[in-house]
């Protein structure tokens, strides 16, 4: 007998973080469990700070981003 999955909650979203102002987009990918996160609407290109990551990565770096200042995010985004 097949079991039905639990759905999964939010398939992205979207947070300002208090202490930079920067806001951090993130969402899954397609059809994988991949989960991407990016600095959202910088002037350059989008600078991206997780890649092909797993849903409790990008959850805890958005969490560790909280108390970071903006040059720390983006040297992050960047490195």
């Amino acid at each position: 007998m097949e079991t039905r999955r639990k759905p999964l909650a939010k398939l992205g979203g979207r947070r300002r973080m208090p202490a930079s102002g920067l806001t951090i987009a993130w969402r899954r990918t397609r059809g994988l469990d991949d989960w991407v996160a990016y600095i959202a609407k910088t002037k350059s290109a989008k600078l991206i700070l997780a890649d092909r990551a797993s849903e409790r990565k990008v959850k805890s770096l958005l969490t560790r981003m909280r108390t970071m200042s903006k040059r720390e995010v983006v040297k992050l985004a960047k490195g």
